[in-house]
């Protein structure tokens, strides 16, 4: 990203914007519903690396430690669709702000 460009920021002033060698991720900054989407999901991210570790498994890349990872990807992508879940349940999906985490 060049030192012209505006910098994407979520609402509470972190980056939106993940620019490294060779990667360069935007999230979704701002409600979707206010906004329209203009970015991705952590839960998007998670897929690709799901899909590309998949492919490895289905070819001769195949091995534990891709299917360790795939695991513990499994585990986060669980995670966030809880997190989203409880978000939804207590009325703050798509607000900036905070919901109790677990069954309370």
């Amino acid at each position: 990203m060049s030192d012209n460009e505006p910098t994407m920021a979520h609402m509470d002033g972190s980056p939106a914007e993940v620019s490294l060698p060779y990667i360069r991720v935007v999230f979704q900054h701002g409600p979707p519903h206010e906004v329209g989407v203009n970015g991705c999901r952590v839960e998007d991210l998670v897929d690709v690396l799901i899909d590309k570790l998949l492919d490895f498994q289905g070819r001769a890349l195949a091995c534990d430690e891709n299917a360790t990872a795939l695991h513990h990807l499994t585990l986060a992508k669980k995670a966030l669709s809880d997190r989203r879940q409880h978000r939804e349940q207590q009325g703050v999906y798509g607000a900036d702000a905070r919901h109790v985490s677990g069954d309370s």
